[in-house]
């Protein structure tokens, strides 16, 4: 038997694509040679790995276990390829970096492509996804996550923070009053974030005492960013990760209320598994971004900058 990596990457691609079409963008290449590479190695192997339809594809029973082991040998490819980069310090190669949509893409896209032009070797291949990603079950060299760090096979270093603020819109305020007490705000209508397991409850901080909010629920989401725009509209009071509210606070469709109080500090970090700690290009891009992120959060400071707070 003789299996191409060509051959398994192609596959790869195409379970964690989706897709065919999105699978040839992600190795640019065509979506013939892609189907024609995964045929290949159906025919070698003498089992089906993908089930194909005209809507989806996915992958068969076997072909989901040998999904798993192809991912660990490529990224042993990778690996082997990372330490003879490193051995001569070449920072050169494909760079796969997943950044969450909601948290930070604006900032850290501009970014990448700075990166981008200083190391013309690297090939960035970005992906923006709100999804969590798994790096030990996906494509990814690196991530830039906010919260969950995941387990020890990661390393998580550090780049900035944030907190999440209590705001609502002028109307809402107006129509509903403002609250002045944890008390008051039980009685209100909340936004709240389904993504984030707390069970509909607020976790606050004053002057660094825990307190706890349970708000009436009247709208519920997974996306922050929708929760935030839920708020514009003056649906409710929401608990604003600083990364999505800055804009809306500052242009006046939002206000933060109860301003003493506001989520403990989260962090947002670039992750990789430990495998890539000794990649010349995980390595520069950290190295890039710890100089040029503010390690203060710059959301949070403009947010302060509207309430007159230093």
């Amino acid at each position: 038997m003789k299996i191409e990596i060509a051959d398994m990457a192609a596959f790869v691609a195409v379970v964690e694509a989706g897709s065919f079409t999105e699978a040839a963008s992600r190795l640019s290449t065509t979506k013939s040679v892609i189907s024609r590479r995964v045929s290949e190695l159906e025919q070698q192997l003498g089992v089906v790995v993908l089930d194909r339809s005209a809507r989806s594809v996915r992958t068969t029973e076997v072909g989901a276990v040998y999904y798993a082991k192809c991912v660990r040998i490529l990224e042993s490819i990778d690996a082997a390829h990372d330490f003879v980069a490193a051995f001569s310090r070449q920072v050169k190669g494909r760079l796969r970096v997943a950044v969450p949509r909601d948290y930070g893409a604006a900032l850290f896209l501009p970014l990448l492509n700075r990166f981008a032009r200083e190391y013309p070797d690297v090939v960035l291949d970005v992906e923006v996804d709100d999804q969590y990603v798994n790096l030990g079950d996906s494509h990814y060299d690196v991530a830039i996550r906010a919260g969950r760090l995941g387990d020890a096979n990661y390393i998580a270093r550090p780049l900035t923070d944030f907190h999440h603020w209590l705001c609502a819109s002028p109307a809402y305020l107006e129509a509903h009053g403002e609250p002045r007490s944890l008390e008051e705000l039980a009685a209100h209508d909340g936004l709240i974030d389904a993504s984030s397991g707390t069970h509909g409850v607020w976790h606050l901080e004053v002057d660094g005492q825990p307190q706890a909010c349970q708000p009436r629920e009247r709208l519920r989401s997974n996306s922050v960013a929708h929760l935030a725009e839920a708020a514009c509209d003056g649906l409710g009071i929401v608990l604003a990760p600083s990364v999505v509210a800055a804009d809306a606070v500052a242009d006046g469709r939002l206000r933060v209320v109860l301003p003493q109080l506001r989520s403990p500090i989260h962090q947002i970090s670039l992750i990789y598994p430990t495998s890539r700690k000794t990649s010349p290009k995980v390595q520069a891009l950290l190295a890039f971004l710890q100089e040029q992120v503010p390690t203060r959060s710059p959301w949070d400071a403009r947010i302060e900058q509207q309430l007159g707070t230093p």
